[in-house]
């Protein structure tokens, strides 16, 4: 199989025309105009890039989405956090070799009893859609089609940031530019090599809703700059997570479409 021939570009972060910042992976692309965000090159192993995404406050996520504008990346790991970012909890992975990169059996299925659990899987690399990988959070959990009675899934769909990992290049790839031997890299013409090692995403897109439980239809700015949820139902807190001041006379609980839950009491102010 023949090599396709490479057009390089010259990168300057100081350049408006040759920069590659961040801010690429969300403006708004279209197929005439695609930007895209570029890790440094480095021939270093391992090469570990890292996204953060912060939300500002809890979402519950339905998916995530990486466009690669060139390379897909053989392994990464999808992290979320629901304490802005103190903590952080597995939530997908991705590898051709789950068991070595991740120390995951690629073969758990997921039932009733562990809904929470990251699946590690390398699907991505079967795509319909070149150089994408999509991550829908509620896709093979049973109790999907119960969420708003699911307790479980609905902590599980949760998070105020978002973490990605990038952990490997397709092994392709690598052994394509000569970059892996017995010692995992190539000493030779390293710094042309180095200028091909990187990853480059063109869009990341996050999917979901302001988590509300159920107490509101929309997110609204508060005198702090923030996104609260604009709570109905007698419910306070920024997910309305409480009932209000003299709305206590019932124990709070999320609403649903049978039943709005609303916080009894009265109001004396």
């Amino acid at each position: 199989m023949g090599v396709m021939e490479e057009v390089c570009n010259i990168c300057d972060a100081s350049s408006k025309t040759r920069s590659h910042p961040a801010s690429h992976l969300t403006d708004l692309n279209n197929l005439q105009n695609v930007t895209c965000w570029m890790s440094e090159p480095s021939t270093d192993y391992p090469h570990n890039v890292t996204l953060t995404l912060s939300l500002g406050k809890k979402y519950e996520l339905t998916y995530i989405s990486v466009q690669f504008c060139n390379r897909l990346a053989d392994s990464m790991a999808f992290y979320k956090s629901v304490d802005f970012g103190k903590t952080w909890i597995p939530f997908q992975f991705y590898s051709t070799e789950c068991q070595k990169i991740y120390d995951r059996n690629p073969n758990i299925k997921i039932s009733k009893h562990n809904e929470q659990e990251a699946l590690c899987t390398n699907t991505h690399a079967l795509t319909s859609v070149p150089n994408r990988v999509a991550f829908a959070t509620l896709e093979g959990r049973p109790s999907a089609f119960e969420f708003e009675h699911s307790p479980v899934l609905q902590d599980w769909v949760t998070a105020t940031d978002i973490r990605i990992i990038f952990n490997r290049l397709s092994p392709d790839q690598a052994e394509l530019y000569g970059l892996t031997n017995e010692m995992g890299v190539n000493i030779t013409d390293m710094d042309q090599l180095k200028q091909r090692y990187y990853y480059s995403v063109g869009e990341l897109a996050v999917g979901g809703r302001c988590k509300c439980n159920g107490h509101a239809s929309r997110c609204i700015l508060d005198k702090t700059g923030n996104y609260i949820c604009d709570c109905k139902h007698n419910t306070a807190g920024a997910d309305c997570e409480r009932c209000k001041t003299f709305h206590l006379d019932r124990p709070w609980g999320r609403a649903t479409s049978e039943n709005a839950n609303h916080c009894v009491g009265k109001s004396f102010l």
